[in-house]
């Protein structure tokens, strides 16, 4: 599952929009994708202003936030539609179900499942528009599949479970379109979203639980986002990978 300059069935696509952009899985997934020769364009809630691809300022949970930097973006491309969109804006909060509130779970979910809504429908209306379809890819996570009783999350884990469920029905509805929606669901990758990296104690009982004994990393995760990006997947709709070292299994 590489995909590399030299590869003659690449066909990469020229525009690539990335959200999260400016970090972890998000930076790493645009960086791979421009040093393949992609024409990358990044959203971030803060634009990072060292990146080497246009950065622009987007809320995901928030529809007009959304709406105005896709139109940002179709501007940079001279008024055409991306090829591909990778979803990787999102919020990693932990808290006893017992202490989440209302506004505490609003705001999770509204981040990662509400905001994987409005970027997907965002993509498939400019890739609709534009007659040539596209790939769509959303990250879910293990947490969609596995509790966790030592940083339980009952909004998180509820949120990319909806990610999942929502890939499914947009690949099966766009399909018709040419549009392809597939989810990436990382294990624990080492990013700065990543909470057991400074406790030895924690790490450990971490390590324990993943067959490969080591996290993951951002660019691991990028790799297969990049995949199913490419037309070296263009064949692959409704499904969700894992890249978790074997954890989703044990």
């Amino acid at each position: 599952m590489s995909v590399t300059p030299t590869d003659p069935g690449a066909r990469a696509p020229r525009r690539l929009l990335v959200t999260g952009a400016g970090s972890g899985i998000g930076r790493a997934t645009a960086e791979l994708a421009r040093g393949l020769g992609w024409s990358v364009v990044g959203l971030d809630l803060r634009p990072a202003e060292d990146a080497p691809y246009p950065v622009l300022a987007c809320d995901v949970s928030d529809e007009r936030s959304v709406q105005a930097a896709f139109d940002g973006a179709a501007r940079l491309w001279e008024g055409r539609a991306p090829d591909a969109v990778v979803h990787c804006a999102g919020v990693y909060r932990f808290r006893a179900a017992t202490s989440t509130g209302a506004a505490d779970w609003d705001s999770v979910v509204g981040l990662n499942a509400r905001g994987s809504m409005l970027v997907a429908a965002a993509a498939a209306r400019q890739m609709i528009a534009g007659g040539a379809g596209g790939s769509i890819t959303l990250l879910s996570s293990i947490a969609a599949v596995r509790g966790d009783a030592g940083e339980p999350s009952a909004a998180y884990s509820a949120s990319k479970g909806a990610v999942e469920a929502l890939t499914r029905q947009l690949a099966v509805e766009w399909g018709p379109d040419g549009i392809r929606c597939n989810a990436v669901a990382p294990g624990v990758i080492d990013t700065p979203m990543t909470t057991v990296s400074g406790n030895p104690e924690a790490f450990a009982q971490v390590l324990q639980r993943i067959p490969a004994r080591r996290l993951g990393s951002a660019e691991e995760v990028a790799r297969v986002c990049v995949f199913l990006a490419s037309e070296e997947s263009s064949y692959v709709s409704g499904v969700v990978v894992a890249v978790d070292g074997g954890q989703g299994a044990a």
